[in-house]
This record gives structure tokens, sequence and C-alpha cells, in this order.
């Protein structure tokens, strides 16, 4: 039995593809976006969170570090998460904490365990809906796929994988006989922007999109936009090239990129960017909308 690190489990999802879905988020991803929205995400293995708002300086996890991670600095219960990253008493760590200050996040999982919580929704998917292999990046945890996919299809559960697709093909082609949609992040066209906002190299993604579009397996586009990078002129052309030479997307999704995880940051003991500061994204996303000719015709 091939088994995950899985992030989360959401159960009534209405943003994570068609109809009521239980989305499920695997730890790991390739990328480092410079907003990522779910930062927690990025590393495989689990680790640990600490909400200092949270804590009650009851001084229970002191007693069972090993690594000195813990102090106290005036009155103030301090971690050094890194000190914390090889431990392996992490779980035991985020347990006993009475105020769920200290959070774990990430957990191996078998392919059986995550079944058995996506259908406990089963009776409301309906016929749109179904379950979302989120991330992190899911399809860097293809051989768990091959064994978790087989089984929503034996169930009558619907599909959809949201990935950047940035991986090798043969990870994508493996898992497409179960996969009834992608929802696809197009970040950005110009590979600048890309090595520069994300730390890889975005051409791989753009290809395995052609890929789908030669085989006509639906997709759903999402561009995640900042102020001054998006909306250039040559990256709105280009962004308009793609979309007119695919013949497989279902809708395309504009949203501005925001600071709602700021509190994740915290958390792992992170500086976050900052990105549309003063940027009314309504208005910003409907003149990109616009400009790309969206009209939500796909």
């Amino acid at each position: 039995m091939k088994s995950a690190i899985i992030m989360d489990i959401q159960r009534y999802s209405i943003h994570d593809g068609p109809g009521i879905r239980t989305t499920v988020f695997f730890k790991g991803c390739h990328m480092a976006c410079r907003w990522c929205h779910n930062p927690e995400s990025q590393r495989r293995e689990p680790e640990l969170l600490f909400y200092e708002n949270r804590c009650i300086n009851c001084g229970e996890c002191m007693l069972l570090c090993r690594k000195n991670a813990h102090s106290m600095e005036s009155g103030k219960h301090r971690i050094d998460l890194s000190l914390c990253a090889e431990c392996p008493g992490k779980e035991a760590c985020s347990r006993i904490c009475p105020a769920e200050a200290i959070k774990l996040c990430g957990r191996e999982m078998t392919a059986e365990e995550v079944l058995c919580q996506v259908m406990k929704d089963r009776d409301f998917y309906g016929s749109q809906g179904g379950v979302t292999c989120s991330g992190g990046e899911p399809l860097l945890q293809d051989d768990f796929l091959t064994e978790f996919l087989p089984l929503c299809k034996e169930n009558h559960i619907s599909v959809c994988l949201d990935t950047t697709l940035n991986v090798e093909w043969k990870r994508v082609e493996k898992i497409l006989p179960w996969t009834d949609l992608f929802l696809v992040d197009v970040k950005f066209m110009e590979n600048d922007s890309q090595l520069y906002y994300t730390g890889t190299d975005g051409k791989r993604g753009l290809d395995n999109l052609y890929r789908l579009s030669e085989r006509n397996v639906p997709v759903i586009i999402r561009m995640p936009l900042i102020n001054g990078v998006s909306d250039t002129d040559k990256e709105i052309s280009e962004r308009k090239k793609l979309l007119k030479n695919l013949k497989n997307v279902r809708r395309v999704d504009c949203f501005a990129v925001s600071d709602h995880a700021a509190g994740k940051y915290r958390g792992l003991q992170r500086t976050e960017e900052k990105f549309n500061r003063g940027v009314e994204e309504g208005p910003f996303v409907k003149s990109i909308e616009n400009k790309l000719g969206i009209l939500h015709e796909f």
C-alpha cells in the first residue's frame, strides 16, 4: 500500500473545481512562489507551525523537547523552529499543546485512508462534484496517485488535479486514465518573471499544457496576477496567444495574489512578501480579463 504526505483534507470545498468537492492537499512543491498562499505546503517533510498569539506559556512542550528549541524571553514562550525540522518528536510536541499554538502540518497517509475521508462526502458530490488533488504539487507524489485515483474511479468519484504541470511529462501521462479535469496554474509567460517569482523555469509546464490540448483533456486555466508584472504588453500578448492555441480550455480564472496567508508565514517564522498593495483587486482583475478577451465563454 503506497502512502503520501498529506497536508490537509478540506471537505465541502466549492473553489477547487466544479460542484462540491473534497480537496486533498499534498505536501511538497518544487516551486517557491514568492506570494505562495500555502507556504506550509512547500517542504515535503512534516513540519511545525507556532502561533505565538495562542500560546498560554504553560511550558508543557518545553518538558518534552530534546532539541533545546524552546526558551522564555521576557515572559514569552519562543521556539526556534529550525531546530525542530529534523526532530522525530514533532507530533508529540503538537499533541501536548492545550492551546493548539503548536500545529503539525503533514502526515503520512495510505491511499485507503485518504479515500475513507473522501467517501464521507460522496452523497454531496452529485453529478459535478468529486475529489480535487491539490498541494503543494500533487504530481510529485505520482506513485501514490496511481493507486489512489483508481480507487476514486472504482467508487464513481470524479477526479480533478490542481497542478502547475511543471514536472516530467511521464508523471502527467501515467495518471491521465483516471483524471477528468486539470486545474492548471499559468503564472507567467515571460521566463525571466517565472524564474524570479517562482524559482523555476516554466517551459515544461507550458509544454505539458499543449500536450493535454493535443489529447483534448479538459483544463481550467488559473492565472495569479501581480500588478506591473502580469499586465505588461508582452505578457498579455503571450497569454492571449496561449489561450488562442489551446483547444481544451473550459474556463479561465484570473485572481490577484494577496496576503491572505500572513498568519501561516508567521507560524512558519518566515517573512511574507507583499504584492498588489493599494491595488483595487476587482478592477485590476477585470482589466486584465478584458485585455485577454476573457468573457468566461470557454
